[in-house]
């Protein structure tokens, strides 16, 4: 289940982005890892989906425990929750619980889009 406060998280927190800068000693470095991130997330969700919907247990969480994990490096702690409840489910193999979570995903994959083009464009100050 689905815990409401998780859609109250912040979308993308760019401290993160600098967080992640200074450990890895390089802004730039953290900057080009969001915008792989970025790059690669509808394809992660794409991943997800089909492993959720194809019932492959294995599959969808490999592809949820990615999708947490690169979220909460960069940022995207809405996204991360969301991710971490699919987990949940994932694991406890409740798949009908699981599909409704896949329309919850895709508009949060598409406003982290939107704000991480924003801070990739140098338009916020990571």
């Amino acid at each position: 289940m689905l815990d409401p406060s998780a859609l109250e998280l912040p979308v993308l927190d760019p401290r993160c982005v600098r967080h992640l800068g200074e450990e890895l000693d390089s802004p730039a470095g953290a900057h080009a890892f969001l915008g792989t991130y970025l790059e690669l997330l509808p394809d992660r969700l794409a991943k997800v989906r089909n492993a959720v919907r194809g019932g492959d247990g294995d599959t969808a969480m490999d592809r949820a425990l990615s999708l947490k994990v690169t979220s909460t490096m960069v940022g995207a702690l809405q996204l991360a929750a969301l991710a971490e409840a699919m987990e949940a489910l994932v694991f406890r193999g409740d798949w009908a619980a699981a599909e409704p979570l896949l329309d919850v995903l895709a508009p949060a994959v598409a406003a982290v889009l939107k704000a991480g083009a924003v801070v990739v464009n140098g338009l916020l100050q990571p």
